[in-house]
């Protein structure tokens, strides 16, 4: 497995991302992106958190959609560049700070978004623990990632396994790829099982030509009443 961490790669290729995503050179996300905005949209939030916010694009598109969005990122390059483009709040925070407590800004919030952000294992589901106790009585978490039809795609067993290339089908010239975990469908209702996060919603993305592109899940957090 690659030695690059997940935040050393980012931090190699914060530019270069920037630059592929201001272009729209990426073809999945002309379904991916609409799909999870469409998704937020269906909820009345007031005060959305976007983790793992990257250069802010999916926090300024939902600006609209709430009183107040709030983005959060580990890298300082994608920070500045999202704080360049609009007046939304971004922040510096890193998984492992929110993971060991950190305050988290503008909390509470009642809509929490992860877009194609969760690359860990055992750090995916630390994190989700941490920032459920952040949510409003009725907030909700939602969060697309790749559809674990993937491995199939890829033509691996399919059981959830490290993927050696982060970078590896996109455009750009991105170099130290990272390392990330991908999950089968019982293994993320597992993670969501053990984090007392129930299922309200799951939305397959496809292409025009039906193929399976992402997945994304709408979860509320049932707290244990048990005495």
């Amino acid at each position: 497995m690659t030695n690059t961490s997940i935040f050393e790669s980012w931090l190699t290729n914060a530019k270069e991302w920037i630059r592929v995503i201001d272009n729209g050179t990426i073809l999945s996300r002309v379904y991916t992106n609409p799909a999870i905005v469409n998704q937020v949209k269906k909820h009345s939030f007031t005060k959305i958190l976007d983790v793992g916010c990257g250069e802010g694009w999916l926090t300024r598109a939902l600006s609209d959609q709430a009183t107040e969005v709030v983005g959060i990122d580990a890298i300082d390059t994608l920070i500045e560049n999202a704080r360049q483009k609009g007046p939304q709040y971004f922040y510096k925070l890193t998984y492992e700070e929110i993971i060991s407590g950190a305050a988290i800004p503008k909390s509470p919030h009642d809509g929490i978004v992860f877009n194609f952000s969760l690359y860990q294992k055992e750090e995916v589901q630390d994190l989700l623990n941490a920032l459920k106790r952040i949510l409003t009585p009725n907030g909700k978490i939602i969060i697309q990632t790749l559809h674990p039809y993937f491995l199939k795609h890829q033509e691996a067993t399919y059981s959830s396994q490290w993927i050696e290339d982060s970078w590896k089908g996109l455009p750009g010239t991105f170099k130290d790829p990272h390392a990330w975990y991908a999950r089968t469908l019982e293994d993320w209702i597992e993670v969501f099982n053990n984090c007392s996060l129930s299922i309200e919603d799951i939305t397959e993305v496809t292409n025009d030509q039906d193929t399976l592109l992402s997945i994304i899940f709408t979860l509320h957090y049932v707290k244990n009443t048990t005495i």
